[in-house]
């Protein structure tokens, strides 16, 4: 993955997970670098990890799909969502990182991600799940549809999840997410209602195609900025023009860096996966 530091200053710093989505890029797409460097440059560590099957995470491919494996419970979805724990534990471990602050942001297959996690592990603060939070449709690919994940359950109810920690929702007119003012909104607002805790449950809606857009991303600096940073001047969380790394800059593994010789393949994940569950 990419770590994204807040250069001259000093901590404790909150920090945030990013997976990125299903962009061909992965991680390296414009609009996840540019977030995670505003991120850093607000004052937080922000990481930024592959998916499964995306740049240094090739050993598996994305579409894995093994019936004997999903008997156990192996999955692309199972194992993203561990990767998402993991990265939480690696955070959280850095010594300039204040480990009551944790948060997590991610559109479309990184949206899933985003709720998936805070569902989990209360570890995560604030959430702001973006273009993913949909009544009527729960995911595109095999990593967002988890055997037996939604047997009796859908997004809104995961993303429900996360109450009453704070949490953004973010959607558009020209995808799955379009009916959220009328209705994943209000539902997920039910269960905060609950807490007596609707202030910590808002969205941000816009008229736009599938995206993680900087309208999108300035909404998600300023309800970061609220609960995390305790920051309310909405100028000082604007977004900044930020570089543009290339794949070659931040990839970990090349050819001059090579993956370790003892680096496991797909069906030797798996079996050690199934080995674990046996034992």
């Amino acid at each position: 993955g990419s770590l994204y530091r807040p250069k001259g200053k000093t901590g404790p710093f909150p920090a945030i997970i990013n997976p990125h989505g299903h962009w061909a890029e992965g991680r390296m797409a414009e609009p996840v670098q540019t977030r995670c460097a505003n991120f850093a440059l607000q004052g937080y560590i922000a990481f930024s990890y592959n998916m499964i099957g995306y740049i240094d995470n090739d050993q598996m491919e994305h579409s894995f799909r093994n019936d004997p494996a999903y008997l156990w419970s192996v999955s692309i979805g199972g194992l993203q969502l561990w990767n998402s724990i993991r990265a939480l534990d690696f955070v959280a471990s850095l010594p300039e990182v204040d480990a009551d602050r944790l948060a997590c942001t991610g559109c479309s297959g990184g949206g899933t991600q985003t709720f998936m996690v805070t569902a989990v592990d209360d570890r995560i603060k604030v959430a702001a799940p973006v273009n993913m939070v949909s009544s009527f449709f729960q995911g595109g690919c095999l990593c967002e549809n988890t055997p037996g994940t939604r047997m009796d359950a859908y997004n809104v109810e995961i993303s429900a999840c996360g109450a009453p920690r704070p949490q953004i929702l973010v959607g558009a007119t020209g995808d799955w997410t379009d009916m959220l003012p009328e209705v994943e909104y209000p539902d997920i607002l039910s269960i905060y209602r609950l807490f007596g805790d609707e202030d910590k449950l808002t969205y941000f809606y816009q008229d736009a195609g599938h995206n993680y857009n900087k309208n999108g991303r300035e909404a998600v600096y300023k309800w970061f900025g609220r609960w995390i940073l305790g920051e309310t001047d909405d100028e000082k969380l604007r977004e900044v023009e930020t570089p543009v790394e290339t794949i070659d800059t931040l990839r970990v593994f090349d050819q001059q860096n090579p993956r370790p010789d003892d680096a496991l393949d797909q069906d030797s994940i798996a079996q050690v996966v199934i080995a674990r569950s046996k034992a």
